[in-house]
Formats: structure tokens, C-alpha cells, sequence
């Protein structure tokens, strides 16, 4: 019984902190942060990488660039879960110019990282001050592991997703029935990504993910509550609207087009569509669309 305690507690304790952890983008919009990303380690048939799972202020060709082998970063990066600070004033640079387009690296005035882990796993946070931007304030790296390491945790939960949902839907059936839409966005990102190389399909599709994941948190505001949106796969952000009136299908996509110039880019932002999905009268219906692949 005391164990059957214990977990309890500690499943409340996990539930209130997901509660309150911002996502990526709402903690660097609040610390002020102009452009950053969070690397992951994966493993594919091509090797060991480390790619951006998340992403702030990055384009979709940034977010790709910064792909790279894991013993390319064991060699950058000392082990130690720091700050550490790489200025172009003391030409400690050069080493970072593959991961950025020259326009972008030629404005870098410092680039910090920090490695730190979830779950055991070793990740490291990215922060890049451009010349124009204000000097960053860097919290205590033991701090900012915490609060990175909660966002990373409590991402994807998916009863906290699914009861967010649930309760959407509710209300939203009680305007209309549900209004089912794919934007997609695969031609735009595969535009965005031409001249990159990325080794593998494997790799590809994971940045892939996390440029329609990025996309996903820029759009959202469009799609208010009781409207729903969520990333899916290949491209596709799956969008369910609730309004008497028919949508019109070229205004929306022409809205979600212009939120994602400063990630898709402004030609590239031409191919979105917003494709009709039909229509669903209840809920079960409502979130299996939302939560299949």
C-alpha cells in the first residue's frame, strides 16, 4: 500500500508539473531569446546524429543545417553539463560555419550551448546572439537544465493532449459538426530543404517531423479554442475547426501561408495547401483524425 502511495503522489506531482512547464517556444519567447533549438541524439542506418527536436526562431533550412554526427559535437563540446560560449571577438567561429547559411553566420556574434539530459539521454540546447541582438541573460545552467529537461518530458504527453481535446471538441459540437483539414506543407519544406544534405531518408523524415512540429506552434494561434490542430506526419498538420458557416478553404491557407514566411520563407510559403477532409459528427470520430498518422 505504501508503494501504491508513493507512485500516486508522485503521478499528481508529474501531473501539476506538466501543468505548469511553457513549451519550447513560450519559455524562449519569455527569456527573451532570439533564435534557439534543442539537439537530440537518434541512431539510423547512416549513423549517429544529432538533429533540432525542437525550435525557436530557426528557419526550416537553420533547423536542417544544424544536423550533425554525434562525434562532431563529443569533439566541440566539453562533457560538462555548463554554459559554454563560443565568440566570433575571440575567432571561436570558424568551426561552425558548415551549420549555418553565410548571411546568418557572418551576423553571429555568439553562439552557447549547454548539454544537459532527459531521461538519460544527453541533449544539448542551442542559443545564437546575432550583432543586433540585445545581450542574452543566461539563468544558472543548473536551472536551465531543469526547466529544458521538463520541456523535453512532458512534450508529448498524450493524456494531457487527448484531455485538452476532449474537452475542445465538446464545445466545439456544440456550434457544428467537426470540420476536418490537412494543411499541408510537404512541398514547401522539401523547396526549404533543397541544397541541404542530410544522410538518409531516415534522418530526413525525423527533421522533417521537427519542421512541421515548429510549424505546428506558429499556426496553432490561428486555430483558437475550440478549434484544434496538431502536428501529424510527412508534412501535415491535422486541423479541426468548428463554425455554422463553411470555411473558406484559400483565406485560411492564405493566413497559415503568412505565420510561416520566418520558417518556410516567403517563396516557399506558396505551395501550402489546406485540404479539405470531410466532416465528423461526434468525438471519437473527431480525435481518431486527429491522432492518426
Amino acid at each position: 500500500m505504501e508503494n501504491a502511495n508513493k507512485k500516486g503522489l508522485l503521478q499528481r506531482a508529474q501531473n501539476v508539473l506538466a501543468d505548469v512547464t511553457p513549451t519550447f517556444t513560450n519559455w524562449s519567447k519569455r527569456s527573451g531569446f532570439v533564435r534557439a533549438a534543442i539537439l537530440s541524439p537518434c541512431s539510423t542506418a547512416d549513423g549517429d546524429f544529432y538533429y533540432v527536436t525542437d525550435a525557436f526562431g530557426l528557419s526550416a533550412r537553420e533547423m536542417a543545417l544544424l544536423t550533425e554526427t554525434q562525434e562532431y559535437w563529443m569533439k566541440t563540446l566539453s562533457r560538462a553539463f555548463e554554459w559554454q560560449c563560443f565568440s566570433r571577438d575571440f575567432g571561436e567561429l570558424d568551426h561552425f560555419d558548415g551549420l549555418f547559411d553565410d548571411d546568418v553566420f557572418n551576423q553571429i556574434n555568439k553562439i552557447f550551448f549547454l548539454p544537459f539530459k532527459s531521461k538519460e539521454n544527453p541533449l544539448i540546447f542551442v542559443l545564437v546572439e546575432l550583432d543586433d541582438d540585445d545581450d542574452i541573460n543566461l539563468a544558472p545552467a543548473s536551472e536551465t537544465a531543469v526547466t529544458l529537461k521538463n520541456i523535453v518530458e512532458f512534450k508529448n504527453q498524450e493524456s494531457k493532449i487527448l484531455a485538452k481535446f476532449d474537452k475542445n471538441i465538446d464545445s466545439g459540437l456544440g456550434i457544428s459538426e467537426s470540420r476536418l483539414y490537412i494543411l499541408s506543407l510537404k512541398l514547401c519544406i522539401e523547396e526549404e530543404l533543397a541544397g541541404v544534405e542530410l544522410p538518409g531518408d531516415e534522418l530526413k523524415n525525423k527533421v522533417i517531423d521537427s519542421i512541421t512540429d515548429a510549424a505546428q506552434s506558429v499556426v496553432a494561434p490561428l486555430f483558437r479554442s475550440p478549434n484544434c490542430s496538431r502536428t501529424g506526419t510527412n508534412g501535415e498538420i491535422k486541423v479541426v475547426l468548428f463554425a455554422k458557416d463553411e470555411e473558406d478553404e484559400q483565406l485560411l491557407a492564405y493566413h497559415a501561408a503568412r505565420t510561416l514566411i520566418g520558417l518556410l520563407g516567403l517563396k516557399a510559403t506558396k505551395s501550402v495547401a489546406l485540404l479539405g477532409a470531410g466532416l465528423c459528427p461526434n468525438k471519437k470520430g473527431t480525435i481518431a483524425f486527429l491522432c492518426q498518422g
